[in-house]
């Protein structure tokens, strides 16, 4: 099986959680491996899940939780 981008990030949540099919995961380990930008995007969302494990979740302040809603065009709930 031949793994595109577009099959590795559908398979993201899969990949990080463990549960890919052993023919799913050598797919993505042959993707992985000639494709910078999907490895780089895995870094990344590593990254993230080291600084979410060391840090927990951060709440942002009210001011500025609803200052990125505005910019969003999304309106307080």
């Amino acid at each position: 099986m031949i793994m595109t981008c577009d099959q590795l990030d559908t398979l993201l949540p899969e990949f990080f959680d463990g549960t890919l099919t052993a023919e799913q995961e050598a797919a993505a380990a042959d993707h992985l491996a000639t494709c910078t930008d999907c490895r780089t995007v895995v870094s990344e969302l590593e990254g993230v899940g080291s600084l979410y494990r060391t840090h927990g979740r951060l709440k942002l302040p009210n001011d500025a939780r609803e200052r990125i809603r505005e910019a969003l065009g999304l309106k307080e709930s």
